[in-house]
């Protein structure tokens, strides 16, 4: 024994004791991690949804009063609806309507820009409120199956009837119709049209087919449809649109262009529906018409001084050229020469400087330079060729306006006709940013 003690080389130690960890810090202890230590979820409906009735409507207008959604709850609400239910809920709360979200009022000018957003509801806002309802109606729509759409029908219709600056819940409505029943799906896009509404309706006509789009336009006048369609192939429909007041000016005039395109010859009643184009009160359906007739021989509708002094009728006149001479080549002369007296035309130009400090005019604005010169008859053109155009579809009397300038024309009777003697262009102040 004393042998093997002396061999071990040493006295036997005590057992080594781990230290004890100091107790933590309350002030830095971190907050137990969510994903690794879930917390109970804490459920905002108190409803039995194996019990609850939702066969009629008034069962789920209860149901509806039961979940009691605002402005700041509604969505955590909703996401403990069960899909079964959700169904019922969303038909009641549909027919309930009233899904119309107004902005407040707001002044009326110029520069007053329209509504591009629709606010959200406030956190208080009730299930009365017609804002909130407006989300709960994009809910309640993402919550359908076609087998629900008969039910909701009406409802449909009145959503998509809400003009701008609603689009969201206008095209929520449209989309929910299966792309296969393109009856109901045309009935709510033309509806939706009507109502203003053509940008988003015009771009919702894919996938219709041929019958589906040629009553877009012969019955509905949604103009983007009958670019779907070719000149060749539905000839009837463009003669029928070319001649139809009630289809935009703007389709309207590419239709009477394709349409000639597409002829060598003119056909008789090809020339009747331009010579009833060239009538038209849209200056540039007119003046598309008359310029197709007058590359066929026929210059009978091209724009000319009327023989008259009825300044109504000479400002009719300078619409239909001003569009007539957009689609003129840059080496023909311009016919404004005839609309003016002998001597020239008196042009007064106002231009706008924001920046300018010094009154250089002496009109007692520094902020506006006037010139005024006679223009010789050989040397008039429209000025301000697609502003005019712009200008002409809103005038009062005649002074015609676009975003910006002014354009004042001034008639004056010489040797018993009615002359454009001086034409006013004012530069608009620019809206304020």
């Amino acid at each position: 024994m004393i042998a093997w003690l002396a061999a071990c080389g040493g006295t036997p130690q005590a057992p080594t004791i781990p230290p004890t960890p100091p107790a933590p810090d309350a002030a830095n202890a971190r907050a137990p991690d969510p994903d690794l230590e879930p917390r109970p979820v804490t459920t905002l409906l108190s409803i039995d949804w194996t019990t609850v009735p939702l066969a009629t409507e008034a069962d789920g207008l209860a149901v509806w009063t039961a979940i009691a959604p605002t402005g700041a709850d509604w969505d955590a609400k909703l996401d403990e609806v069960p899909v079964a239910q959700a169904r019922r809920l969303a038909i009641a709360l549909l027919q309930g309507g009233n899904f119309v979200c107004k902005p407040g009022p707001k002044p009326v000018g110029e520069c007053t820009r329209a509504e591009t957003e629709i606010e959200p509801p406030a956190d208080r806002a009730g299930l009365a409120d017609p804002c909130l309802r407006r989300l709960l109606a994009l809910w309640s729509i993402a919550a359908l199956e076609p087998e629900d759409l008969p039910a909701v029908s009406d409802a449909l219709r009145a959503i998509v009837a809400i003009p701008p600056p609603e689009s969201q819940l206008v095209s929520a409505a449209i989309q929910v119709v299966p792309e296969t029943d393109q009856d109901r799906r045309l009935e709510l896009i033309s509806i939706a049209y009507r109502a203003g509404q053509t940008e988003l309706a015009n771009t919702m006509l894919g996938g219709f087919d041929e019958a589906h789009l040629i009553e877009a336009v012969t019955k509905h006048r949604i103009d983007a449809a009958l670019e779907v369609l070719s000149a060749e192939g539905h000839r009837a429909v463009y003669l029928t649109a070319i001649a139809d007041e009630r289809l935009a000016g703007k389709a309207r005039a590419i239709a009477i262009s394709e349409l000639v395109a597409a002829e060598d010859t003119l056909a008789p009643d090809a020339k009747a529906a331009l010579v009833t184009a060239a009538k038209s009160t849209d200056c540039s359906v007119a003046a598309t018409a008359a310029r197709a007739l007058e590359a066929r021989g026929d210059k009978r509708f091209v724009p000319t001084r009327p023989r008259t002094r009825s300044p109504e009728a000479m400002m009719r006149a300078l619409c239909v050229l001003a569009s007539y001479e957009r689609l003129q080549g840059n080496d023909e002369d311009s016919r404004l020469a005839g609309f003016v007296p002998p001597k020239g035309l008196e042009r007064l130009t106002i231009a706008f400087d924001g920046l300018a400090e010094v009154d250089t005019d002496g009109d007692g604005d520094p902020h506006t330079e006037r010139t005024l010169e006679l223009v010789p008859r050989a040397e008039i053109v429209m000025p301000e060729i697609d502003d005019v155009i712009r200008a002409f579809r809103r005038c009062t009397g005649t002074t015609c306006s676009s975003a910006d300038r002014d354009f004042r024309f001034g008639f004056k009777p010489v040797g018993g006709q009615l002359y454009l003697a001086r034409l006013e262009i004012v530069e608009r102040p620019p809206c304020p940013r």
